[in-house]
């Protein structure tokens, strides 16, 4: 918690969010007028968007932790409050946000292939300031782990309390923010592609894929067969995304 004058709180998770997203949304609103494209149906857009990531992140988060919720208190109002305001998993934001970009684009009538193609670096930058957030709020916490840039923590709800362990919240931010430059390399230089999308996910599973391994939250968020269930949904979309990008390369050979 960061504490501000008049002795109000602000939660460092929530304040990481909201920097986040205002960064999101000034790169995504430079980047929709760079490739001129209607600045309103972007902000449209994006309020659906981040409303269907939010429901998502949390649905999949009630998903995979049903097992440890207290279900007969989900109706007190301090225990609704912990859940709400903690216990995301960022594949079903994802997916949650798609369908609200989905939704946006059916009921307003905006083709939205060419917002997600051209605003796609704006998931990584949003994601990153996330990672910080969860690193200073203790969640999503690495192995116990004394090398350097170990972190401790003393004050969380999550986390092992003193127990030095892998910061690997602020490696996938910096890994997040690394596919964020690469993916606005890619955008400036060859505008709305489906191929921006594509690369976002395959470089994103793989990275989630292999930093899984480096957390020690996994078994509270779903395990099976040696793997957590963001490395499943990885393995899937990694194979999906494959298969598709080798059918479009495909495709477009026999147009040639």
């Amino acid at each position: 918690m960061y504490r501000f004058l008049g002795g109000r709180s602000i939660p460092a998770y929530g304040l990481c969010i909201a920097v986040g997203c205002c960064a999101g949304i000034l790169v995504g609103y430079y980047l929709v007028k760079r490739n001129h494209l209607s600045t309103d149906d972007f902000l449209l857009s994006a309020v659906y968007t981040a409303a269907g990531g939010f429901v998502g992140a949390k649905l999949l988060y009630l998903w995979v932790s049903r097992e440890s919720i207290q279900w007969d208190r989900f109706f007190e109002l301090e225990y609704l409050k912990m859940i709400m305001y903690g216990g995301f998993v960022f594949y079903g934001g994802l997916a949650g946000g798609l369908l609200g970009l989905w939704c946006a684009g059916k009921i307003h009538r905006i083709f939205v292939q060419d917002y997600i193609y051209i605003c796609i670096p704006v998931i990584p930058l949003i994601h990153g300031f996330g990672r910080i957030g969860c690193g200073l709020a203790g969640c999503c916490y690495g192995i116990p782990y004394d090398g350097i840039f170990a972190v401790e923590y003393t004050h969380s709800v999550a986390a092992p309390l003193n127990t030095p362990l892998f910061p690997v919240q602020y490696l996938e931010a910096c890994l997040n923010f690394v596919i964020f430059l690469v993916l606005l390399f890619l955008v400036i230089k060859r505008g709305s592609n489906i191929q921006n999308f594509y690369l976002y996910l395959i470089l994103y599973c793989v990275m989630r894929f292999g930093l899984e391994f480096l957390r020690y939250d996994k078994t509270e968020r779903g395990f099976w067969n040696g793997f957590s269930t963001s490395q499943w949904i990885s393995i899937i979309i990694f194979t999906l995304i494959s298969v598709l990008m080798i059918a479009h390369k495909k495709i477009q050979g026999i147009r040639e």
